[in-house]
């Protein structure tokens, strides 16, 4: 089934695929000088009908030097020799490194703020916040660090007033305090640093996921960084109609057309109307060749649902109906047995071997019953961990009738030299053990032998035989179902049940191929009672 949905989903890809290759070679890859034209004629017609959301003159806003450093993210960089662990908007670490700046040009400022967060000083000057310098060498605008520092700076007309004063990159927190900003600063606050180096390196147009910023051209002499400011989704909804559609030039992505730092590339509906008949006509006749394969696809997979229902039923039915004759046997057989020694000798070994083979008709049934519990349920098998007092009286009942069957010597039993007790599923891992021995028994070489041991973290049961398998059998292989062992009796369902079985109990099944042996593996905190 799985390679059946592996086909379906490379069958639609390649036809997809196909498709989009087939119609992109109808487009030329570079554009004329009409489509350029036509491009313009458009970002014309954009800047004509669409109203900006704002007009916005970056030297009136910043409008000295210094300020113009609060809409670079590069100042808000601590500069060298600054204790980046000191919370400058607090009282820590008061005067430490100071001597680093001492001849600085902005030493009186820096000097003024820590008295005042250091309490030394009650207020700031007048001035403090408007005259620069405006960042500390934190990184910091000193609007913010008096914002941060409980001192009475927090009043929303306080920062509403100083907003030109906060470094761009701050205006997101700020505004996370105190609510919008509004104006100009709502925008700058969504800004990320490429889009804000973009803006003070005069790009003409800059693209983000909410605006695209559209440069005013002046003389060059007059230096003026002016921006309309648009809204996305009202560039989107103007080229919704148009032949183009617009992003960032990424190096490497097709582009049809670079302007600047944008691309310009033909809209997907546009690509089909300039296709030629026969393109869409072969993209269509291969949809309907996809069609008919998934139609197929499908079928098949319908058809091996309901064959795997069939072999299913099949098996329940014989399971079910085989319960009634084989007990009837086994009561005749038990009949039998007690006046053994009444029979001549060859009769005597006739019963044996019909009583051996009758309870392993009885052993096949009842793994075929396991198997289809495994099968149907969601959850593969419902556990009931109740209480065991005795973990050696729990593997000697399961082993007692192997032992009778086999005898000591062929059939040797370790168990833990101090006895616990344990929260187990004495009907699931019961099973996983029979299984194990069984598989020991018929097809392995004798002795076999069964181990008990307790770690700090595991309880493990471990079942060999002095056989050896080969290197290339792996653990896998022999849990698949209906894989048989070397003897062709079995039904190849047993392993298969105690690796999903194991696997529920949150436990591991481990194999060791020189001898032979298999170990059940759990875990102390799921069996400890």
């Amino acid at each position: 089934m799985r390679l059946n949905l592996i086909l379906i989903f490379t069958v639609v890809t390649m036809a997809f695929a196909t498709g989009y290759v087939s119609l992109l070679l109808q487009r030329p890859f570079t554009a004329s000088q009409g489509d350029i034209l036509e491009i313009n004629e458009l970002k014309n017609d954009f800047q004509y009908k669409v109203k900006p959301l704002s007009i916005v003159n970056f030297n009136s806003l910043y409008f000295s030097r210094d300020q113009f450093q609060l809409l670079n993210p590069l100042f808000s960089i601590p500069e060298s020799g600054t204790d980046t662990d000191i919370r400058y908007s607090s009282d820590e670490g008061c005067f430490k490194n100071l001597k680093t700046v001492v001849n600085a040009a902005n030493y009186e400022k820096i000097l003024i703020w820590e008295e005042f967060r250091c309490n030394k000083r009650t207020s700031l000057p007048r001035g403090f916040f408007v005259e620069p310098p405006y960042v500390h060498p934190s990184g910091f605008s000193y609007a913010y660090l008096a914002f941060s520092s409980a001192r009475g700076f927090q009043a929303k007309s306080w920062v509403l007033s100083h907003l030109q004063y906060f470094h761009v990159k701050e205006l997101h927190s700020v505004r996370r305090e105190v609510g919008e900003l509004g104006g100009v600063f709502s925008i700058l606050a969504n800004l990320d640093e490429k889009t804000l180096t973009g803006i003070i390196q005069g790009v003409g147009t800059v693209l983000t996921n909410d605006y695209l910023f559209a440069r005013l051209k002046y003389p060059r002499m007059l230096s003026i960084l002016e921006y309309r400011i648009y809204a996305r989704d009202a560039l989107e909804e103007f080229l919704k109609d148009s032949s183009y559609t617009l992003q960032n030039y990424k190096e490497g992505r097709s582009c049809f057309y670079r302007d600047g730092e944008l691309c310009w590339n033909y809209s997907f509906r546009h690509i089909f109307s300039i296709a030629n008949k026969s393109t869409v006509v072969f993209f269509l006749g291969l949809l309907a060749v996809v069609g008919s394969l998934i139609f197929s696809l499908i079928g098949r997979l319908k058809s091996d649902r309901q064959e795997d229902e069939r072999r299913r039923l099949a098996l329940k039915v014989l399971s079910h109906e085989f319960r009634t004759p084989i007990a009837s046997m086994l009561l005749i057989i038990e009949s039998l047995s007690k006046r053994l020694h009444k029979f001549p000798e060859d009769e005597q070994d006739d019963i044996l071997r019909l009583s051996a083979d009758v309870y392993r008709l009885q052993r096949l049934t009842e793994m075929s019953r396991n198997y289809l519990k495994v099968k149907n349920s969601n959850n593969l098998i419902e556990l009931k961990n109740e209480g065991c007092e005795s973990v050696n009286e729990f593997v000697m009942q399961i082993a007692d009738t192997y032992l009778e069957m086999y005898g000591e010597d062929k059939l040797i039993i370790n168990l833990l030299p101090n006895d616990i007790a344990a929260k187990i599923d004495t009907y699931w891992l019961g099973i996983c053990l029979k299984n194990l021995i069984e598989n020991a028994c018929f097809h392995g070489v004798f002795p076999v032998q069964v181990n008990v041991s307790l770690n700090e973290k595991k309880l493990s049961l471990k079942v060999s035989d002095k056989g050896e398998l080969a290197d290339d059998i792996t653990l896998d292989h022999l849990t698949s179902e209906f894989v048989k062992g070397t003897k062709s009796q079995g039904s190849g369902l047993g392993l298969n049940i105690v690796r999903k079985v194991i696997d529920e109990m949150k436990g591991e099944l481990i194999l060791s191929k020189k001898p032979t042996t298999f170990t059940i593996a759990l875990d102390l905190k799921s069996v400890q009672a």
